[in-house]
């Protein structure tokens, strides 16, 4: 699977090269305003270069390689319109009520590739059960979706995070199982992703805009889903691995809404915006995110293979603490 990563970084390099002067000299740039975190006007769409190598990656792998066709299918028609409509929301938006349909459609589609139950670790569940895991599934994909399109307002940070999820998701699964062909499309992205930091490092030249943060998103949790119950790694191993990202999101979202602020409205009040805002520096802010999450996602999401049965006891128990140190760094709140 290396060469497909490496294949991916090469692709991703130099297609996001190709987009950047595209958008460049269709005026697609992301202007400051009082919400940004930059200062300068910069492209934007980077993230289409993710998308169509990932992609590319999902289809090559059902020609090729017989892969499982529901697995393809979730990646290349849900993932293709949580693309497609972040890409029409980049060239001139799209109204939230399209987004979230567009987005439970794509939570559908992923969802019918999977057997909820079994990737949870639940026994054989009745009819009402099921119909609850598949609301609360379609729930946990748009989410999904919309946390890495909020998580992504510095330079460097979403596609960093992607990486460091897939990588470490799949060195887990290959300890004892193998790589499974659910991974491929993971891999590809993860690769891609590289190569989109190359131009995404601080200073950015290039932002993923809405097309690259929303189909990540769709693309950690249709990992999780598709690969959960079939090795060591589970989904809570996942959920575990995007801990600090879905604390951050989480907790800045439920104190708006405690605070009766409308949570569609751009803003900085998430930590890592704050964080950049103090430290005056966006590289200082992925590398402290990178770091707790080698030293403390990366060891509970290991417990979580080796103690599969307590799973979802320590997924709570590495996720807690992380939400309880957002509400501290006061995530959500606006400035007294």
């Amino acid at each position: 699977m290396v060469y497909i990563f490496v294949a991916s970084l090469i692709a991703g390099w130099l297609l996001t090269g190709v987009v950047r002067r595209a958008a460049a000299r269709r005026g697609l740039l992301d202007m400051p305003n009082t919400r940004s975190s930059h200062v300068i006007p910069t492209p934007r769409g980077g993230g289409i270069a993710i998308v169509i190598i990932t992609l590319a990656a999902a289809c090559a792998q059902v020609l090729l390689e017989g892969g499982r066709i529901p697995v393809a299918v979730a990646w290349i028609a849900g993932g293709g319109l949580v693309a497609g409509i972040g890409f029409l929301d980049d060239l001139k938006g799209v109204s939230a009520m399209v987004r979230a349909g567009v987005q439970a459609l794509a939570a559908i589609v992923l969802l019918s590739a999977v057997d909820l139950p079994v990737v949870l670790g639940l026994p054989q569940s009745s009819l009402g059960t099921v119909a609850f895991l598949w609301v609360a599934g379609a729930l946990a994909v748009m989410w999904s979706i919309n946390l890495f399109n909020f998580m992504d307002g510095i330079d460097g940070l979403a596609s960093a995070q992607c990486v460091f999820v897939v990588v470490a998701a799949t060195l887990l699964t290959g300890v004892g199982n193998g790589l499974g062909s659910s991974l491929v499309p993971c891999i590809a992205m993860a690769g891609a992703c590289v190569g989109f930091l190359i131009w995404n490092a601080p200073p950015a030249k290039i932002f993923m805009g809405d097309v690259g943060s929303g189909f990540i998103g769709f693309g950690l949790i249709a990992g999780a889903l598709t690969t959960g119950g079939k090795g060591p790694v589970s989904f809570w191993t996942w959920l575990v691995l995007n801990g600090l990202f879905s604390a951050d999101a989480t907790v800045t979202l439920l104190v708006r809404l405690m605070r009766g602020q409308r949570i569609y409205e751009a803003h900085r009040l998430h930590v890592y915006q704050r964080l950049a805002r103090r430290w005056s520096s966006h590289g200082r802010v992925t590398a402290a995110y990178m770091s707790i999450n080698l030293i403390w996602c990366l060891p509970w999401a290991i417990a979580t293979t080796q103690f599969p049965g307590n799973a979802p006891v320590l997924a709570l128990a590495a996720l807690l603490p992380l939400c309880m140190v957002a509400v501290a760094a006061r995530a959500g709140q606006t400035d007294p």
